[in-house]
């Protein structure tokens, strides 16, 4: 187990925070039904900084321990193998995703994708208790996949409800409606229902979704531009808002880079991107743990590609590498850094690293294909296959719910180009 996993599960069960059965859903299921209680599962990954942002600074705190009453809390490593036979029930194809499970007849009540602070965790758990309701409609046919129905309940439920429920109600349809690919409806619905929505966390997650919404809006609508500039707008006052989780500010950053980009604003991207790498060192050097820190290594990572500024951010990667030396995601970081600033030979070695520390899952494949990358940057044929071929067979190998087939896919396609006969010259 890395020092980083340590600390997540020391946190968890032994802080000010709710004690989490980590990585066995037998025992929490079993728990749960004992003391007929719902069973509240975190499914997250080791990689993902919104998953262990919501580990290191949300569910450990001591505002969760209250919902014990309530809950049984677990975790579920969703690139640990042994934890298969859960995403064989419960697919994962976004992180993290909180589920609330009923364990008497083991069926999803609700589920929720993203970080929720300990004001929306009441309102979850208040929704999930309840046993009727188009709300709770909603949500059943969301968890089943069914976004288009789903986000026709939350609507009704919409016109006929108030407080509470509507601002759970609004940020769920806007869940369905991105799910359904329903862009318009979602920026609208967003730019809508904005007004209503009082609280940093409120906000901001309905902007995640109204902003992301408004950068897939096909040029057939008409007032596209207007709408997008009303989410940029809100979105970028947002980033001010107090009492909002850092974790979603970086999140509205990184957003906000993507429409610069999609603008074709360089000096727009840079700019702001500056200002997201700020903001995430002043938030980094707030933390209390090397892994608590350590959650704001990707976007800092990001922020500084975007800003051309890598060389504030490899320190840090590299001071992650040494205070989490179990850990493969820094020098994995660390290769991307060094080979966005070609320093090939250093960008190489990081990554063996990072492969040698990876005790297996689906991450292991990306690992393997900045690996390629990297060899392919080289001129290095024969490592690039060796590393596409290793990748290809390690894929095989995982369980059907982890095995990602599209990235198996892409990765067959490198190695099929490879393999290609070099085209004849013309004559």
């Amino acid at each position: 187990m890395s020092a980083l996993l340590v600390s997540l599960v020391l946190s968890a069960a032994g802080g000010a925070g709710p004690r989490v059965i980590e990585d066995d859903y037998g025992k929490a299921l079993a728990e749960a039904k004992k003391r007929k209680t719902l069973l509240f599962v975190d499914a997250w990954a080791p990689w993902c900084h919104t998953c262990v942002f919501m580990r290191e600074h949300v569910i450990n705190q001591p505002a969760f321990k209250a919902f014990e009453k309530d809950v049984v809390f677990a975790g579920i490593d969703t690139e640990k193998v042994s934890n298969a036979p859960f995403l064989d029930k419960f697919p994962v194809s976004i992180w993290p995703t909180l589920f609330f499970i009923d364990p008497t007849t083991e069926t999803l009540v609700f589920k929720w994708i993203g970080s929720a602070d300990a004001a929306q965790m009441k309102g979850l758990l208040s929704a999930a208790k309840k046993k009727d309701g188009a709300v709770n409609e909603a949500d059943a046919l969301l968890a089943q996949g069914r976004s288009q129905e789903a986000a026709e309940r939350y609507v009704a439920s919409l016109k006929a409800g108030s407080g509470d429920a509507s601002v759970r109600a609004t940020l769920s349809l806007l869940n369905a409606l991105t799910a359904a690919k329903q862009h318009e409806a979602c920026v609208r619905t967003a730019a809508e229902q904005l007004p209503a929505l009082k609280a940093a966390s409120e906000r901001i997650n309905a902007l995640t979704w109204g902003l992301s919404c408004a950068l897939e809006l096909p040029k057939t609508v008409a007032d596209a531009d207007a709408l997008r500039a009303t989410m940029v707008k809100e979105a970028t006052a947002a980033l001010s808002l107090e009492g909002a989780l850092a974790d979603d500010v970086s999140g509205l950053y990184e957003l906000l880079v993507e429409e610069r980009k999609a603008a074709k604003d360089a000096a727009g991207v840079e700019a702001l991107a500056k200002a997201w790498l700020g903001y995430l060192e002043a938030a980094a050097a707030k933390a209390k743990t090397p892994a608590a820190r350590a959650v704001f290594d990707p976007h800092r990572l990001s922020a500084a590609m975007a800003s051309k500024q890598l060389d504030r951010v490899i320190p840090a990667l590299e001071q992650s590498e040494k205070e989490l030396p179990a850990d493969f995601n820094p020098p994995a970081r660390l290769a991307l850094a060094h080979k966005a600033l070609g320093a090939l030979p250093l960008a190489a070695a990081a990554i063996a690293r990072a492969l040698e520390k990876n005790t297996g899952g689906p991450r292991r494949l990306r690992l393997f294909e900045v690996q390629a990358s990297i060899f392919a940057e080289e001129g290095d044929v024969a490592a690039q296959r060796k590393a596409l071929t290793e990748a290809i067979a390690y894929g095989a190998t995982l369980p059907a719910s982890q095995r990602p087939a599209n990235k198996l896919k892409a990765l067959e396609s490198q190695l099929a180009k490879l393999d290609a006969p070099a085209p004849t010259p013309a004559r």
